[in-house]
């Protein structure tokens, strides 16, 4: 006959098992209530247990029921006391970034949230945005902001000039040609890149604060002769913004320099106005008007790569006046993946300031993107531009007026490290179509880069 535990030790093991016992029962218990929506009655049923408070389980569902029913203090020290034991949950450690945040400790909230974002996908990445966006956004009411980046890159070309073959151009008288060697001929080159820049928000009353930045852009290709395609981009933006509600309004300024060779070539002055409105969390909608003044420098080139020819630029015959109206949507999706399309529309006329109609122009274009987060850390995107440019005359006496077709592809892959490193893959195809063939070119670029943001 089998003989069983002695009774005083079966006894002594169901008072050793009675404090898990009682535990699991509350939590469960808990759990249920919150699944079924009845966040105050799980609140009020861990209330009622309070010798129960220390323990993994109950914490965890006590904390998310305080959270979700207004005791966020209560809340964030049952999460705590979880997060001592199991300091690798994920769901415990949103909770708690959520829970700082509820309680206005929005330096806490935002360190949580950037440590869970690198990871996080999905509907997850989506509510963390979203609380990130919002600390932001309330930061910005009562104190300044600031944000930077900066970039490096190194890529490859096969039309760094935007140019044509050599030989007979369509469209345009017999014997107009462009000779091997020029510089409107096509040329292919690795290059070099850096991205440097900086903005901030400095608030003036509650909705109302200034906004400024800038941004520096320099590329630098590799052969010899081709540095005469370098161009460094300087920018400087800065304005009013005022939230009301789902509204966002911004009226601002923004001038921009673009150099050539270390020749300074292009200034744009921009006067900008722009409407966002937040219908819900998945969808927001823009309005942008803009007027720009641009004023080219004449700069003293050459012809050809081998500088034995020079010419001067007479660019300055091509200053013009443009105004823009563009309007988007942009949408997410609830998928795992986090997908977000936007589709974009934009018209634009350009009008010579030098009575020059053949340089003036009409521009349609419209936009579409897409991104998605496929694993953790990864974001990829894709979109697709299409641009009609009509100019104001005949390119020259006798000839068509110019139109163009623009279009490009673009897809995109990006790593992010932690929360400020990432690198990022980017490849585009252009494709222009136009009836004088000076104009019409196909060009691929490939890059990587590796960036740093400081939030």
């Amino acid at each position: 006959m089998r003989k069983g535990l002695p009774l005083g030790a079966c006894c002594w093991t169901a008072l050793a098992l009675l404090p898990t016992w009682a535990a699991a029962a509350p939590a469960d218990d808990l759990k249920a209530l919150l699944e079924q929506g009845k966040d105050r009655e799980a609140y009020l049923a861990g209330r009622a247990a309070p010798q129960l408070l220390g323990d993994p389980s109950f914490d965890f569902y006590f904390g998310i029921a305080a959270l979700n029913t207004g005791a966020p203090g209560e809340g964030v020290l049952a999460l705590e006391r979880y997060l001592l034991r199991f300091p690798d949950n994920r769901a415990a450690q949103f909770q708690l970034a959520r829970g700082y945040f509820i309680l206005g400790e929005d330096l806490r909230a935002r360190e949580e949230f950037q440590a869970l974002a690198p990871a996080a996908t999905g509907a997850e990445l989506d509510s963390i945005r979203r609380f990130l966006d919002a600390i932001r956004a309330r930061e910005s009411r009562y104190k300044p902001t600031a944000t930077a980046f900066a970039e490096v890159g190194i890529g490859w070309d096969n039309n760094i000039n935007s140019g044509v073959a050599s030989g007979q151009i369509a469209g345009l008288p017999e014997g107009f040609v462009v000779a091997p060697g020029q510089t409107s001929e096509r040329q292919r080159d690795s290059f070099r890149s850096i991205a440097l820049g900086g903005q901030g928000t400095y608030p003036l009353r509650p909705g109302l604060s200034l906004y400024g930045g800038a941004t520096l852009l320099a590329r630098a290709h590799s052969k010899s002769g081709n540095d005469v395609f370098d161009q460094d981009v300087a920018a400087v933006q800065g304005g009013l913004s005022y939230l009301e509600g789902r509204s966002l309004y911004r009226l601002g300024v923004d001038f921009t320099t673009l150099r050539v060779d270390s020749h300074r070539y292009l200034d744009v002055g921009t006067l900008a106005g722009e409407w966002q409105y937040q219908a819900d969390q998945f969808n927001r909608f823009s309005l942008a008007a803009q007027w720009s003044r641009q004023s080219y420098q004449n700069v003293d080139g050459f012809l050809d790569l081998a500088q034995t020819t020079a010419v001067s630029s007479n660019a300055d015959v091509r200053n013009s006046d443009l105004v823009g109206l563009g309007g988007s949507w942009n949408r997410s999706l609830e998928h795992e993946w986090n997908p977000a399309l936007s589709f974009g529309v934009n018209l634009a006329q350009e009008r010579n300031r030098r009575d020059r109609p053949d340089l003036s122009r009409d521009v349609q274009g419209v936009r579409f993107g897409a991104t998605a987060q496929p694993r953790p850390k990864w974001t990829v995107g894709a979109g697709l531009n299409w641009q009609a440019h009509r100019y104001g005359a005949e390119f020259a006496s006798g000839l068509e007026t110019r139109e163009d077709r623009f279009a490009a592809f673009d897809l995109s892959a990006a790593y992010a490290f932690d929360s400020n490193w990432s690198v990022r893959a980017d490849y585009q195809h252009v494709r222009q179509r136009s009836n004088i063939g000076l104009y019409q070119y196909d060009r691929d670029t490939v890059a990587l880069k590796l960036r740093y943001e400081m939030n």
